[in-house]
């Protein structure tokens, strides 16, 4: 049986501050109809390499590294793949880069599209405070996020949901519509859904100056979200009993638990379950409290 040869662009790091697994790559390997002919990474400067990276490198898989989506098309031609795939590539793809490969580029985008468009959705759904979002399997398009759908499907976030989990259970439920969906792609047989323009948001690029907690002019609900959406990136900062802390778990209440607790601008409180002071290890509020008796 002869595979199809498959060009893989992207690390699969779908969330910032996340811990990156590979379940898409992982399914491509493993089904015997497809070959990953090459990686496809931006360069980039870091102190280790990415999960996927080890596992290109243990299949015997080349991992080619571009500066611009100019040097696609060379890369293209030289593989001759029948399909490419996306998953968090950071790169703005040319039209003349994806009309080179004969079925196109499929890309997995962790929302609902139209709705959140752009680098941060896991994110914004998140801060926003969503209690459903969803993946998605488009065709890469000269406009960002813009493709037609191929598949998408909807998961429910709940008070349990942490930016890992969903990350993770988005990524797993892209790998399993992406591999429904290929043969009809590659058949060219393959229902499409255009997007509604008019319906699209976009989401923001993440910037440390987000970190900081700002009870005073914020809800307590708002305060939650951000410490969930900005989980290990940027972050959420405060100050408890004169030393800096990064909050990693909090819940929102009416009335306080503890002194470590913050009192909002709705007159709600955020609680703090867990915390990471500076230069200590991360603990729950009472080892806190215990270690720092006044």
């Amino acid at each position: 049986m002869t595979k199809t040869k498959i060009l893989y662009f992207g690390n699969e790091q779908l969330a910032q501050g996340i811990k990156a697994k590979t379940p898409i790559f992982d399914s491509l390997l493993a089904d015997e109809r497809y070959e990953i002919c090459a990686l496809i990474l931006p360069k980039a400067h870091i102190r280790k390499p990415f999960p996927i990276t080890i596992k290109a490198q243990e299949a015997n898989i080349e991992i080619r590294q571009v500066q611009t989506g100019a040097e696609l098309l060379p890369i293209i031609n030289e593989y001759q793949p029948e399909v490419g795939i996306l998953a968090a590539f950071g790169k703005l793809v040319p039209e003349s880069a994806i009309n080179a490969i004969p079925s196109g580029i499929l890309n997995i985008h962790p929302s609902l599209l139209p709705k959140y468009r752009g680098t941060t959705p896991i994110e914004t759904a998140l801060l926003n405070g969503d209690t459903t979002t969803g993946v998605s399997i488009m065709r890469l398009a000269k406009k960002m996020d813009a493709g037609n759908i191929l598949a998408q499907e909807t998961v429910n976030i709940t008070n349990s949901t942490t930016k890992q989990s969903l990350y993770e259970e988005l990524s797993k439920l892209g790998a399993k519509l992406l591999l429904d969906v290929l043969p009809g792609v590659l058949a060219k047989n393959a229902p499409e859904t255009t997007q509604n323009d008019a319906e699209a948001t976009f989401t923001q690029k993440l910037s440390k100056d987000l970190a900081l907690l700002k009870p005073a002019e914020k809800a307590a609900q708002t305060l939650y979200n951000e410490v969930r959406a900005y989980a290990n990136f940027p972050k959420s900062k405060t100050t408890l009993l004169n030393i800096p802390c990064i909050i990693t778990s909090a819940h929102v209440a009416d009335h306080a638990s503890t002194s470590l607790d913050l009192l909002c601008s709705d007159g709600k409180y955020l609680i703090i379950d867990r915390l990471l002071p500076e230069n200590s290890k991360e603990m729950d509020a009472k080892s806190f409290l215990n270690g720092h008796k006044q």
